[in-house]
């Protein structure tokens, strides 16, 4: 063979050798190509992965502060709806006429008032216990209790008020009157200097004294039914035994309540913590 011919063998043995080598330069560059893709893939995934997450925890924290600045207007208004219920209630209490001269028409308008006053108080009393927290709702409790005990004393006490009126007047012409008038005022000093107490709850056994004292009240005011009534000789006798608590002493117990409630309110509105409730966005 001369030496074209092995030329021509050689060339065409490297042109065989050249073309599987191609074919796996090719390969090795689409593996890298490939490789590079998936690379490129996934971190576009995880930037959107990420771009999602925080929009999502965007939305999240705005929902959040929109629910508790809601929540927070609906406990304000309701703490302020009960107190203002709580200011008309002690008003329509003091608002009661004192004078036995009012009409019964003015004196059943104050009553109706009243009892309005308290209904109102109730309402909103269930407010704040639904719109909570505990710690609100257990204040408003009490302050709630003491309004009614205090508007409960200045009923008794304006009912007082317009029997003592009505014996004095009836005293100025019936000697009966006017000695049933000391003997009440005899047996509130007793009252006074023995120290009994007759109010609710108390097992106190009442001196002699105290005793003699309402029996002769009692005997006077017998001859005296047709003129002062049995309501108006319960208020006159419970007035004498000191029976009922100063409606001046509950409106301090009143008052250092509020001052309590007060506090626990502005907790509640300034906690930007949580709701009650889970979270609106839970579970996004």
């Amino acid at each position: 063979m001369n030496l074209e011919g092995i030329g021509a063998i050689s060339a065409a043995a490297v042109a065989a050798l050249g073309v599987p080598a191609a074919v796996l330069v090719g390969r090795w560059q689409m593996r890298g190509a490939l490789r590079a893709a998936e690379e490129t893939g996934r971190a576009g995934l995880a930037q959107a992965e990420s771009t999602y997450r925080a929009a999502l925890d965007a939305v999240r924290t705005e929902a959040d502060a929109a629910h508790l600045q809601w929540r927070r207007g609906i406990r304000r208004d309701a703490y302020a709806g009960f107190l203002l219920a709580m200011t008309r209630c002690v008003q329509a209490a003091e608002a009661l006429p004192l004078r036995r001269l009012e009409s019964s028409e003015v004196l059943s308008a104050a009553e109706d008032e009243l009892t309005r006053a308290k209904n109102d108080l109730s309402a909103a009393l269930w407010v704040v216990k639904l719109e909570g927290p505990s710690a609100v709702a257990e204040s408003a409790g009490v302050v709630s209790s003491l309004t009614y005990e205090l508007a409960e004393a200045r009923a008794r006490k304006a009912e007082y008020h317009r029997a003592a009126s009505t014996l004095y007047h009836l005293s100025l012409s019936n000697p009966i009157a006017a000695e049933l008038d000391a003997a009440l005022m005899r047996l509130s000093v007793v009252v006074s200097e023995t120290g009994y107490n007759g109010r609710p709850g108390s097992r106190q056994v009442p001196p002699q004294e105290v005793t003699a004292g309402v029996e002769r009240a009692t005997e006077l005011h017998g001859q005296l039914s047709d003129d002062i009534r049995i309501p108006e000789w319960v208020a006159l006798l419970h007035e004498a035994l000191d029976y009922f608590t100063d409606p001046e002493a509950l409106n301090r117990q009143l008052s250092s309540a509020v001052e309590q409630f007060l506090p626990a309110c502005r907790l509640a509105l300034d906690d930007r913590s949580s709701t009650d409730g889970p979270s609106l966005t839970t579970g996004l």
